[in-house]
């Protein structure tokens, strides 16, 4: 795992961020870039799809 690697983990702390910024509610991963990039990049890495790694990012654990 490299630096700039996105496991689980990174995914869900993204997301978190995100939701901070958006005030505790509805995120829209296309307007935090980061986060997009990033479920874009772990999607890639994983071979699954962008949705799928938004409910990733989305679950609790």
């Amino acid at each position: 795992m490299g630096i700039f690697d996105v496991d689980e983990q990174k995914l869900r702390n993204m997301y978190k961020r995100g939701w901070v910024e958006a005030n505790h509610g509805f995120v829209n991963p296309h307007k935090y870039p980061y986060l997009e990039k990033a479920l874009i990049q772990y999607a890639r890495e994983n071979k699954c799809s962008f949705d799928q790694a938004l409910r990733i990012a989305k679950s609790i654990r």
